[in-house]
C-alpha cells in the first residue's frame, strides 16, 4: 500500500513533496505513467473503433 497526501505545494509521498502525481507513480512503477490513471483517479480510455 502506497500513501499519498494532498499538500499545499503538491503530494506528499514516503517524507518527501512531489509536484505531481506522474512523478511519485514514476518513482513505484519505475516507468513512466499518467499519475491520475497509475492512481485510480481517471478511468480507462474510451474504446474507439
Amino acid at each position: 500500500m502506497h500513501r499519498v497526501i494532498v499538500v499545499a505545494d503538491g503530494y506528499a509521498y514516503a517524507g518527501r513533496t512531489y509536484r505531481s502525481l506522474s512523478e511519485i507513480a514514476r518513482l513505484i512503477a519505475g516507468s513512466r505513467w499518467n499519475g491520475p490513471r497509475f492512481f485510480g483517479l481517471r478511468g480507462k480510455a474510451p474504446n474507439v473503433g
